[in-house]
């Protein structure tokens, strides 16, 4: 993966676009593979990127992008896809042509064979299925913002340093060199423990277990080297130059796979079982983002997720797009009964061409009507497409189409694309069960093919929506490859950039990490300066995603070090782009016989294995931590930023390795207490009323927090105590933080009862 300053792995060229609408237009969809429940009995509802999957058969590569660099025609064995199953009951068997990977309580996570996803959705006992086919990936210096080297030191009381030693730590990702010196030992052999790989050729995984069999992998992408940069800042070992990573002393499980939602959250069962089998804390890393999705918490996802924070520590990636209006609301009323927005390519402003999903959501049950919309790019002229979908009558799908595509189509209600376009937009709605709210999906490819200059392009595609009932409150979302835009309509919602972060992240249990600038000058090994101009050191990264989502919940729990950080880089990518590593790599080593090399990145994709490495090292202070209790330190103890402070792209301010180490060694046995003590903070419980202390400072401000990061109450008392009235919180774990005067951060974790 390049050092870009926005990652996106759609297709930017009308080559490609082109080469995708063949592609469509040579298979055979098979049109409502979902049977409507007149003809099949009830059957399971299913969301509209997994609904996509199945109309759209033998076109998988256009859902997920990465199937396109894995598989670049049809003339091939059978491609089996991941998808997340919300079952009847914890005995629910699945058909015996679905194969399950792993189950938590009603939630399954399986593949299927791409021609059998809608026989699935009319089995005996399933009620969900839910695939988000969107997923994205998106150290010197670094150390010392997150005061990273004195948590790692020795002291009197600890004479041990930490490195992550007794913890295993994981991530799911793409792009893995297990070989690369950064992950050898002193005996030349890899640190690597267990390798996964999913692929969609297989129903299940491969799975190398032994020093010989993980010693002769090579990669599972050599078009990316994504995972080989992220576990190099997570537990990279190589000491020279500098360059080892946050828990170098941590054992090392890699998952791989082709992104799908499914996969992601099966990998963290893979790391899980091994740490298990081993008696030792995992920490997980998941440096991929979702943009789209409800970003509610309700998602199959993020209710498994957080089941699997109740066995790991698992930190996620906020998302590379806090300058990318990929968001847009607004809130219909009696005198305006619709709300519109247009999209265009990212980041190059042009309507010719256009490859993602803009995903749609109400905040009630009640239906709205889509119309597509074309606004003339000379003239600002609308016009409008209806879309024929109902699906309270069965059905859920339409398709806007150039005339090829028509051919292979089937009884699927469509439009005509205009003459000058090729490709489709593919819309498909449900009322989503899991929250009770109205969604609808757009899946878009297509190119204007008359022209390449974007001054005579022809339409700018739009949508709007119409409600029912006022007060209606309507959420667009889009992945990396589009923004939103009014362009000529000044009727049109304004779209923002804030909310443009991960959906995976919505939910409760897993660490949402934004990104801070660390270092931003670097010399090549050819002797090249290489500057990152953008970058302000100690300040938040410009592209770091943010937000406060319509629960209250603020997005990301905190920052760490993430642009740029210097880490390893894939061999065979490196061998496959010669000239990546002459121009960018600033280290290189040889060893027996191969040339290994490290270069600098950004995003929240190096933030995030930076902290879940600092995770680690709290975890060999206290391995009985639960995943969200390692939640709760990073909040309680962040420290607040030094620069542009009202930010809110901070989240809940800056990761602090020695704070929150000091916090997981005195909670040690503490989980039930009423009271804890730090050495400058003090607080009382006597019923409902808190009485803190701060010894030898004033208390500047004090806040409570709930386990899940929202800001309940916040004084600013001024004197060394203060009595916190917490009548009408619930019974349970909460988290106060006071800044002293002298803007040092204080918190301890309290329960009330």
């Amino acid at each position: 993966m390049r050092p870009t300053d926005t990652i996106s792995y759609f297709n930017d060229t009308c080559t490609a676009m082109l080469r995708v609408c063949k592609m469509l237009i040579s298979a055979t969809a098979l049109l409502f593979l979902f049977p409507p429940a007149s003809a099949a009995g009830k059957t399971a509802s299913v969301n509209p990127t997994a609904r996509f999957m199945s109309t759209m058969k033998g076109f998988t590569g256009n859902a997920m992008p990465y199937a396109i660099s894995q598989k670049n025609d049809r003339d091939r064995q059978a491609i089996y896809l991941p998808i997340i199953i919300r079952v009847e009951n914890e005995d629910t068997p699945l058909p015996a042509f679905a194969t399950e990977l792993h189950r938590r309580g009603t939630i399954v996570l399986a593949t299927v064979p791409e021609e059998r996803l809608g026989e699935l959705a009319s089995h005996t006992g399933i009620h969900r299925l839910e695939a988000y086919a969107s997923a994205t990936p998106e150290m010197t210096s670094a150390r010392e913002f997150c005061r990273l080297p004195e948590a790692i030191s020795p002291t009197p009381q600890f004479p041990t340093a930490l490195d992550g030693t007794g913890v295993v730590v994981g991530f799911t990702d793409i792009g893995f060199d297990p070989n690369h010196l950064n992950f050898l030992d002193n005996d030349g052999n890899t640190r690597v423990k267990k390798l996964v790989n999913y692929t969609f050729d297989s129903p299940v995984p491969q799975i190398l277990e032994t020093q010989e069999e993980i010693s002769s992998w090579s990669t599972d992408n050599a078009d990316e080297t994504h995972a080989t940069h992220v576990a190099g800042i997570l537990s990279g070992s190589y000491t020279a130059d500098n360059m080892q990573g946050v828990a170098p002393g941590a054992e090392i499980v890699a998952t791989t796979s082709p992104l799908y939602d499914a996969l992601l959250l099966a990998g963290c069962e893979e790391i899980i079982k091994y740490a298990d089998a081993q008696g030792k804390p995992a920490v997980i890393n998941i440096s991929i983002s979702s943009d789209i999705g409800p970003h509610d918490g309700t998602t199959l996802f993020n209710r498994y997720m957080e089941s699997i924070t109740e066995d790991a520590t698992v930190c996620i990636s906020a998302a590379n797009d806090g300058v990318r209006t990929g968001f847009t609301t607004g809130t219909t009323s009696a005198g305006q009964t619709s709300i519109r927005t247009y999209f265009r390519e990212y980041p190059h402003l042009s309507p010719l061409r256009l490859n993602g999903t803009v995903d749609i959501w109400s905040d009630n049950d009640k239906q709205f009507r889509i119309t597509l919309l074309t606004q003339d790019m000379q003239t600002g002229e609308l016009q409008r497409i209806p879309v024929a979908i109902d699906p309270a009558n069965g059905t859920n799908e339409w398709i806007l189409c150039s005339k090829k595509i028509q051919e292979t189509i089937g009884n699927i209600p469509f439009s005509e694309m205009p003459e000058f376009m090729e490709g489709y937009i593919h819309v498909a709605g449900e009322l989503n069960p899991e929250n009770n709210r109205y969604n609808v999906a757009l899946r878009c490819s297509y190119v204007d093919t008359t022209t390449t200059d974007p001054y005579k392009a022809h339409v700018l595609f739009g949508v709007e929506v119409e409600a029912e009932e006022p007060g209606t409150v309507i959420e667009f979302y889009s992945t990396p490859g589009i923004f939103f835009t009014k362009y000529k309509d000044t009727t049109a919602a304004t779209p923002v950039s804030a909310r443009t972060v991960n959906d995976f992240c919505a939910g409760d249990g897993p660490i949402c990490v934004g990104s801070l600038d660390s270092q931003n000058r670097f010399t090549s090994i050819s002797g090249s300066a290489i500057d990152f101009p953008r970058l302000n050191i100690g300040g938040v990264s410009y592209f770091s995603s943010y937000g406060t989502l319509s629960n209250g919940k603020i997005l990301p729990d905190i920052c760490a070090p993430g642009a740029q950080l210097v880490s390893s880089l894939s061999r065979q990518y490196c061998d496959m782009n010669p000239d990546y590593p002459l121009s960018l790599a600033t280290i290189s080593h040889e060893n027996n016989g191969s040339k290994h090399y490290w270069g600098p990145m950004q995003g929240t994709s190096m933030s995030s294995p930076f902290a879940a490495g600092v995770a680690a090292l709290w975890l060999q202070a206290n391995p009985h931590l639960d995943g969200k209790q390692t939640r709760d330190i990073a909040l309680a103890t962040a420290s607040p930023p030094q620069t542009d402070t009202s930010n809110p792209q901070w989240g809940h301010g800056v990761l602090d390795a020695a704070a929150g180490l000091a916090m997981a060694r005195n909670l040690a046995g503490t989980d039930n207490v009423g009271s804890i003590h730090q050495e400058k903070l003090s607080v009382k419980v006597n019923g409902k009323i808190a009485y803190i202390s701060l010894l030898s400072s004033d208390m500047m401000s004090l806040r409570i927090l709930s386990p899940d990061g929202r800001l309940l109450t916040e004084h600013h008392p001024g004197t060394p105590d203060f009595a916190a009235d917490c009548n009408g919180y619930p019974g349970g774990i909460y988290i106060v933080c006071v800044t002293d005067s002298h803007n040092r951060n204080h918190s301890v974790k309290v329960a009330l009862y």
